[in-house]
């Protein structure tokens, strides 16, 4: 019996055995419009598995890791998905919310420009615009890219938009950078001839926090133990099968949004480069790294926020499926 077979059993006695328990609503906020990396949410929904746990999950549009933040420390979403320095930063400053699992083991920030623009490093940004609305998680990470490049925060300047006005704002040079995950490059090419599209993965030059994480806050943890619990077997065994589905995953994504199916594969087929890593190899995929997430709050702090008390408080790996969803690859 193969890995693979023995974490479905389990995952199966596990819900069987709460499928006669009180069904437990969860408002489940995303991080941002709707992309190829939010289709395992709609797998699970069409195959009945968050039911088949207990779970009611409503799946709320988000507006950024910002805000996302904000919705679960006052209690409007109970688990959502947040660039992992986010959150570090808000309980920091009081928030009451914790890192309850990874979703993209790399982290994928990027700035996407047009290749005649004479940017060839992070360090050109110095006097360029840059597009991105202001609550993304890439606004809010920019000091502490910043200084790691050797840049001032303020030697950028920055244009606010909408989330989903990112590939119009290069394309019309609105900005002369955007900033947007690498797994948007799909959409950007819509925008900007493929040939003529530049781009820089942030953690290429030595960024080493981690990326998407699920967030919960501190209320829904002490209530809702088993909840939160359930809820990461599912979702964990949803992205375990959607990266191994990826056009019929994107087909049941597309019976709940209207999408082009195309860009969509080719955005979730990017996506599944950031599994791609020893770590989930190894340990599973939402596996949290202490030394990493170490490096993770050191990277808040070089911003000057000041971090109290003890990495632990800011993350909690209890509730990671056990077996793990060993990503291979």
């Amino acid at each position: 019996m193969n890995r693979r077979m023995v974490a479905a059993l389990v995952f199966a006695a596990a819900m069987t055995a709460g499928a006669f328990a009180q069904t437990t609503k969860i408002n489940f906020q995303l991080n941002w419009k709707i992309s190829g990396d939010h289709a395992p949410y709609y797998v699970a929904m069409e195959k009945g598995w968050f039911k088949d746990a207990g779970l009611d999950v409503n799946v709320m549009i988000g507006q950024g890791s910002g805000f996302t933040v904000q919705m679960v420390d006052t209690g409007k979403a109970d688990i959502g998905i947040s660039d992992a320095p986010v959150p570090i930063e808000g309980r920091a400053k009081g928030a009451n919310i914790k890192i309850v699992g990874i979703i993209f083991d790399k982290h994928p920030n990027c700035m996407f420009f047009w290749k005649d623009s004479g940017i060839t490093k992070p360090q050109d940004l110095k006097g360029k615009t840059v597009a991105v609305p202001a609550s993304d998680g890439h606004k809010v990470m920019w000091p502490a890219f910043a200084q790691l490049i050797g840049l001032n925060p303020d030697d950028v300047k920055f244009v606010n938009i909408e989330p989903t006005a990112k590939p119009a704002a290069l394309g019309t040079r609105k900005a002369d950078v955007v900033f947007e995950l690498y797994t948007g490059k799909p959409f950007m090419e819509k925008a900007v001839p493929a040939d003529k599209l530049g781009a820089i993965i942030w953690a290429d030059y030595g960024f080493n926090a981690y990326a998407h994480s699920y967030i919960a806050s501190d209320s829904f943890i002490a209530s809702n133990p088993e909840a939160l619990r359930k809820f990461l077997q599912v979702v964990y065994r949803a992205w375990d099968y959607t990266l191994n589905n990826i056009p019929e995953a994107i087909s049941i994504l597309s019976k709940y949004h209207p999408i082009n199916r195309d860009d969509f594969v080719a955005n979730l087929t990017s996506v599944r480069e950031f599994f791609k890593t020893d770590r989930y190899r190894n340990f599973g995929i939402g596996y949290i790294d202490p030394a990493r997430m170490n490096d993770t709050i050191n990277i808040v702090k070089e911003k000057g926020i000041e971090i109290k008390g003890v990495p632990r408080d800011y993350y909690n790996p209890d509730f990671l499926p056990n077996p793990p969803f060993k990503f291979n690859f």
